[in-house]
């Protein structure tokens, strides 16, 4: 099973190719160019045919709104017209799962001027919240460069579509059938009043 997974959650272009649960591509531009401008040329440009695959993953978010409508739209229109399974994921969630850290720890990043952050702990993922960093033991909080916040654990980069991808390809081999491509939207989240 082949699957690609996109991810376009900031200003980069993330995408993976995973063939029966083994990364066969990673991709990575940060050019300062808009993800429309990117996305059709760099998959042309490497010869990536959508109806080769046998699904296709992408990010729901966190991340800039217009950047993620654009990458779910375009992979949303191919598991469409291809009939394709698509499975979406959620950035802060595969940090916890795929970076070594001691419990409890929690993943945070920051949206314009947003801070959003799950936590893990023995019981498990908490849901999804917009956070200060006065709330947040920075000592125990990953985080990636580039964003500002000076945690315990500062990742370089992570590649959320080799993640997303490999979290999609053990999803669908277990039988799950994909995610409604109609109801595939990214996270939005205001902070509570």
């Amino acid at each position: 099973m082949k699957i690609l997974s996109l991810d376009t959650s900031f200003s980069f272009l993330n995408f993976s190719a995973i063939e029966n649960g083994k990364p066969t591509l990673l991709f990575y531009l940060d050019n300062n160019k808009k993800t429309l401008e990117n996305l059709p040329k760099t998959f042309q440009d490497m010869g990536i045919e959508p109806q080769e695959y046998d699904a296709y993953s992408v990010s729901l978010g966190v991340g800039y709104l217009t950047s993620l409508r654009i990458g779910i739209t375009f992979m949303k229109t191919w598991a469409y017209l291809f009939k394709k399974p698509i499975v979406g994921y959620e950035n802060l969630e595969l940090i916890l799962r795929y970076t070594r850290a001691p419990l409890p720890c929690a993943a945070c990043l920051k949206v314009s001027n947003r801070l959003f952050a799950r936590t893990l702990d023995e019981r498990g993922i908490s849901d999804l919240k917009v956070v200060s960093l006065q709330e947040l033991d920075l000592e125990r909080t990953i985080s990636l460069k580039g964003q500002g916040i000076e945690s315990g654990i500062v990742l370089e980069c992570f590649p959320f579509s080799l993640y997303g991808g490999l979290e999609s390809y053990k999803k669908i081999s277990s039988g799950y059938s994909g995610d409604d491509p109609f109801l595939l939207e990214p996270i939005y989240l205001t902070p509570a009043c």
